[in-house]
This record gives C-alpha cells, structure tokens and sequence, in this order.
C-alpha cells in the first residue's frame, strides 16, 4: 500500500530538515514570456469563463496549461494528481511536485477582487517550480455573488527572487470568503480538477497533503504489469486505497513506508482523522497495512467492500462518479461521492496496495 502524510503545520521543516527546496528561479522563464502568459491569462478569463450547474459560480478551465500537456484534450494512459485550493494554500504545491512526476491538476478559488493575486502566484510558481510549467494545469473558480464583482484589471509584475515568493504569497490580503457569506465549493473545485485531468486514472488529495516518494511511477509500473489501460479492463471497477496519516508539527513528514513506520512507532504520526472522525478512515485497516513489509513494488494486499462512513483517499479510473457540488465547506463532502460508487454498481470495489520500501 502507498503512503500519503499530512502535515498538520509544516512551515519550512523541510529546509530545516536539509531538503532541497523546489522554489528556484528558472533562467528559460524569463519576463517577456511571464508577461505573455499574464495576458494570456486575462484574456482566457474574460473569453472562456463558464458558469457551474447551480449557476453561482464561474469556472475557468485552464487557465493556465501545463506545458507537457499540449493543445489536445485527448485522454491519456496516465495517472493525474487532482487538488483544490485557495490562493494562498498554493504554497504547498512545492511538497507536492517534489515528490509527484506526473501530470497534476488544480482547481483554484478566488473571490473575483482577488484574481490578480491568484494570476500572481500561478505565475510565480511557474517561474520559480519547473514542474508547475511542465506538469501542471491550473483552472479557476470564482462566484458570482461576491461583494466585490469587478472585472480582473491588469497588475505590474513581481518578480521577487524565488526565495521569498513562498512567503509572499502566503502574505497576500486575500478577502475572506467566509465573512462575505460565501462558501468554499470544494466538491466544485474537486470535479473541475478532475474534468481536466486528461488522464485514465486520478488521484484526489487536498493541497496540504504529501504523497510518498515515487507513488506515480509506483503505480504506473503497476498498471503496466496488470494491464490496467488495455480496452478489455477499461470498465474495471476497483479504486485502490492510499491510507492518510498525520504527523506532528515540526516533525518532517516520511518519504517512505520505513520511515512512516519508525515515526507510528515513536508516536509522531497517527492514522488521518484519528481523532475527528475516526468511523470516516478505520474500514482502510491501517494495522493490517503497518503488518505488511514494505516491498519492492506496488501490490494487492486484499479487497473490500465500501461501508458506511468510509471516507477513503484512493487512485481510480476517471469515470467514476463525480462529487456532489451541493456539498459546500468542510465535513463529509467526500463521502457522497464515495458512496454514490457503491450506489451505481455494486461491483465496484476498493483494494489495498502494499507499499514499496
């Protein structure tokens, strides 16, 4: 089984810790092409906007393209990372891309007032992380019923050296959603990432969430061997399950089963949601998963039926429901989705795989 951590605060552990930080400046991206981008982004926003389903919300798909993806929506046989977030939590996709080598999609929210910031911080991040050029793909939701509805207005470009932009970014005055009456769409955000991963599989993760080191060619190599993008399994019905742990602040979160076992053994890491919902992650089965030695690839360890209030984290095919949009917040807004699998087709079905070393 693979591992995912996440961090309840993590600050700058990983520079503490002597890793190397993801935020370099990038020579090849220099500012005529950032101001290109900028315009390009502005004017995708003023030309391509679509509204949600309830009619709230106005959602811009990619509104900046990963580099790798090209011009063509065509589904690949690949493996997506999809995240949603506000503006300042975009900070965390350096932990993310550190660790992720494959196509990654995210889905942001922004009151309208604050889309300069958000066309800000996509391309800072895209100058000072190669992988958020390369791999990956942001798209924008914002509503329409914010107290402040002008238009984006063009802004002078920053460029502060790559070092502070983490802190800048999280320095931004951003409106707060929630004292303006206006709720976080988080299942919007999610399906938005997800329409435009163009991939066959996705995984779904909140932005502060880590995956272990390797997990995307971990599971591309098993899907090679088990033949999961031929025609004949494209209607399989299985998700695989990640279990989620958390560690404590300060503590540096593990690149691998070893080192997430040796930090369970020194209690500086717990099964996610341990304490605030731990009937939402107990049917993932973390002691039989800790039992399994870690292994030098990816495989089953057993299969299960959903049940409720499972709430798991896994990798699955991207036809599979979408979420529920009603759902706004925080607080079992994933579990519609989860349970709607079970719904359509009893057949589906989520099985554990046993993490590489």
């Amino acid at each position: 089984m693979t591992l995912l951590s996440r961090l309840e605060a993590r600050k700058n552990s990983s520079l503490r810790n002597g890793e190397k930080s993801e935020w370099q400046s990038q020579q090849e991206y220099q500012e005529a092409q950032l101001k290109k981008d900028m315009t390009r982004m502005l004017e995708t926003i003023k030309q391509s906007s679509v509204l949600d389903s309830s009619g709230e919300y106005r959602i811009i798909n990619f509104v900046m393209r990963a580099e790798n993806l090209g011009i063509k929506n065509n589904i690949r046989q690949d493996l997506s990372l999809v995240t949603q977030s506000t503006i300042k939590h975009l900070v965390h996709l350096e932990s993310i891309l550190s660790r992720w080598h494959g196509p990654v999609s995210v889905a942001i929210f922004s009151l309208t007032q604050d889309i300069p910031l958000a066309i800000d911080a996509i391309l800072n991040i895209r100058r000072c992380i190669p992988a958020a050029r390369s791999n990956t793909s942001f798209h924008l939701v914002y509503p329409l019923n914010s107290p402040y509805n002008k238009a984006p207005s063009p802004q002078p470009l920053v460029l502060d050296p790559c070092e502070t932009i983490k802190d800048r970014i999280s320095s931004f005055k951003i409106l707060d959603n929630y004292a303006h009456g206006v709720p976080y769409p988080n299942n919007l955000l999610r399906n938005v990432g997800r329409r435009n991963a163009l991939t066959d599989f996705v995984f779904v993760i909140d932005i502060d969430m880590v995956p272990n080191e390797n997990l995307y060619s971990d599971f591309m190599d098993f899907a090679i061997a088990n033949k999961l993008f031929i025609d004949s399994h494209k209607d399989d019905k299985t998700v695989y399950v990640v279990p989620a742990f958390e560690v404590k602040e300060g503590v540096e979160v593990p690149r691998d089963k070893t080192g997430l076992l040796q930090l369970l053994e020194l209690m500086e890491a717990r099964p996610f949601y341990f304490e605030m919902c731990w009937k939402c992650q107990k049917h993932t089965d973390y002691e039989t998963w800790q039992k399994e030695p870690p292994s030098t690839k990816l495989n089953v360890i057993f299969e299960v039926l959903w049940r409720d209030p499972w709430e798991p984290f896994y990798i699955g095919r991207n036809v599979a429901p979408f979420y529920d949009e009603r759902f706004r917040q925080y607080g079992f807004n994933r579990i519609s989705q989860v349970s709607a699998i079970q719904i359509i087709s009893s057949t589906y079905t989520t099985s554990k795989i046993s993490n590489k070393n």
